[in-house]
C-alpha cells in the first residue's frame, strides 16, 4: 500500500508540474505576442498608391465624380486626433460635389460609432479587412476618381503635412475631369 501512496504522489507531482509548464509556456506566448509584438518594417507591405484602382463592394465611384476615402481604425490614436483636420477636409470636400467614406475593421455598428464620435460627417461608412485593399496602417486617405483610380494617397499621421494635404485635394477637387 505505501508503494502504491508513493507512486500515486509521484504522478500528482508530476502532474501538477505538467500543469505549471504548460501554463508558464501559455503566458510566455500571451506576453510575447501582446507585449512585444513582431516588428514588421512598414515598406515591405503592400500599399496601394497613385494609378491603382481601388474596389470597394457596394461602391459606385460613377456616382461621384470624385471621392475622398479613409481608412480608419477605433483604437488610432492619430486617426482620432487628426479628426478635426478630416473634418474640415469634409466640408470642403462636400462644397465641390465629392463623396467622402470611411473604412473600418469593426463591426458596421462599432464603425459608424467612432466616426459619429469624431464628428466626420461621412456620407458612408463601411466595414472590411485593410489587406483586400492593400491598406498597412492608419490613417490612411485616398483620393478617387470616377473611375476608382486612386489620384493621390496619404499614410499616416500627417500634422505636418495638413497645408500640403489641403492644397493638393484642393487642387484635385477642382480640376475638370
Amino acid at each position: 500500500m505505501n508503494m502504491r501512496s508513493n507512486l500515486r504522489a509521484n504522478v500528482e507531482l508530476g502532474a501538477q508540474i505538467a500543469i505549471a509548464l504548460a501554463v508558464v509556456v501559455v503566458a510566455g506566448v500571451f506576453v510575447k505576442r501582446n507585449l512585444f509584438p513582431q516588428q514588421v518594417n512598414p515598406a515591405s507591405l503592400p500599399r496601394i498608391g497613385a494609378g491603382e484602382r481601388l474596389n470597394v463592394p457596394n461602391v459606385d465611384w460613377e456616382q461621384n465624380k470624385k471621392s475622398l476615402v479613409f481608412f480608419l481604425k477605433k483604437d488610432c490614436a492619430y486617426c482620432t486626433s487628426s479628426a478635426p483636420f478630416y473634418r474640415q477636409l469634409i466640408e470642403d470636400a462636400s462644397k465641390r460635389n465629392v463623396r467622402s467614406l470611411a473604412i473600418l475593421p469593426n463591426s458596421l455598428d462599432e464603425a459608424r460609432d467612432y466616426v459619429q464620435s469624431l464628428e466626420l460627417p461621412i456620407e458612408s461608412v463601411q466595414t472590411g479587412s485593410f489587406s483586400s485593399y492593400k491598406i498597412s496602417g492608419t490613417p490612411t486617405v485616398l483620393f478617387v476618381d470616377h473611375q476608382g483610380i486612386v489620384m493621390s494617397a496619404w499614410f499616416g499621421a500627417a500634422p505636418d503635412r495638413e497645408k500640403e494635404m489641403r492644397d493638393k485635394l484642393v487642387q484635385l477637387f477642382d480640376a475638370k475631369n
